[in-house]
């Protein structure tokens, strides 16, 4: 089944740069909005709860209903938090009769329940591609105090080298781009490969700091200075000399593009969101992204197939609002990567 997976999951890619999916290659779904850090780019640990969260028996009738997506991403907050995220990705597992990869973004804070979440779903899966995200936004004593707790670094990194020794996983340290780390991302790189020296470019994603009132809920927050923060993403390319990897293409061809974004603030590229990807919040609201503020449905109203939901006309009306700028139009890698995997022929040609 691996293969057949893995053929579904390209053609979906190349069907993307010719028309919008009838069913979306990628579904995000932040499983939680709380977090165990502080971190000084984003307002999320300091939402309110004020909903309530999906229970694993409504996350199960959403993906009975919704079970062709090939990638899954999952978010928070900080997922691991949630002490039924194994139940939660059984039911993923269970019923996507299309994956092929489940992809996690987290802290590293909680290595105990990461390491052992992996191997369950290695025993249920011996062929998924597992991916995780894990945050590292400096050298250690810089990272810890943008995440706001001690220790944070050290945490992260021996997440990351307790998931190497895991097969089929592909960990990867996530670098976000902010005003707080602005020109420390060599030093970054430096100190990892000094106590991991096997780490390679292909390692690493770099994410440039974004703000969204309903994701991030950092809307008030300063944009990054245009002109350091074109300098260091160019000096980072700069040190990017590996050969071709899937990684090291969409990290390089998201960080030229961002040299375009960064002085015009519309995509770069066609955007995906509502064509080939959409993002569900841990409330059950369905959005086009975590950027825009429109919502498709709450999944808990859903009494039919998604399918039906996905091809209605308003689906289709928000998916053109997004792909015609009429969005707050980000470019963040969440939605970036899907947007180059749907044009890929401007990908390919990116200078």
């Amino acid at each position: 089944m691996a293969l057949i997976e893995k053929i579904d999951f390209l053609t979906k890619i190349a069907v993307s740069n010719f028309k919008r999916l009838n069913f979306p290659l990628k579904i995000s779904y932040a499983v939680t909005y709380s977090c165990n850090l502080k971190c000084k780019m984003c307002n999320m640990w300091k939402k309110p709860g004020l909903h309530e969260e999906l229970k694993t028996k409504e996350i199960e009738e959403f993906f009975k209903r919704a079970n062709r997506f090939n990638w899954i991403g999952i978010t928070g907050g900080e997922a691991f938090l949630r002490t039924d995220l194994p139940e939660i990705v059984d039911i993923l597992l269970f019923y996507s009769i299309k994956l092929d990869a489940i992809h996690f973004a987290t802290n590293g804070q909680l290595k105990d329940r990461i390491i052992n979440l992996t191997r369950h779903i290695r025993q249920k899966n011996k062929k998924l591609k597992i991916v995780y995200t894990i945050s590292i936004d400096g050298p250690a004593i810089l990272h810890d105090e943008i995440r706001g707790i001690n220790g944070t670094w050290q945490n992260a990194f021996s997440t990351f080298k307790s998931l190497k020794e895991i097969d089929l996983v592909k960990p990867q340290f996530g670098f976000t781009l902010s005003a707080h780390n602005m020109d420390k991302f060599q030093d970054t790189f430096i100190s990892l490969k000094n106590v991991y020296p096997e780490l390679r470019f292909d390692d690493m994603t770099v994410n440039v700091f974004q703000r969204s009132n309903i994701y991030y809920g950092n809307q008030e927050m300063e944009l990054l200075d245009k002109d350091r923060a074109s300098k260091e993403i160019r000096k980072i390319m700069e040190m990017d000399k590996e050969p071709f990897s899937v990684n090291n293409f969409l990290r390089r061809t998201y960080l030229k593009l961002y040299l375009k974004y960064i002085n015009t603030h519309k995509c770069p590229l066609k955007c995906q969101a509502l064509s080939s990807t959409c993002f569900l919040d841990p409330y059950g609201n369905l959005f086009p992204c975590p950027i825009y503020n429109k919502k498709l449905l709450n999944i808990r109203d859903l009494k039919e197939s998604f399918i039906n939901i996905w091809n209605s006309n308003n689906a289709k009306s928000l998916s053109y609002e997004c792909s015609h700028y009429m969005c707050p139009s980000c470019w963040s890698p969440c939605d970036a990567y899907s947007a180059i995997g749907g044009s890929l022929s401007e990908a390919f040609l990116t200078k």
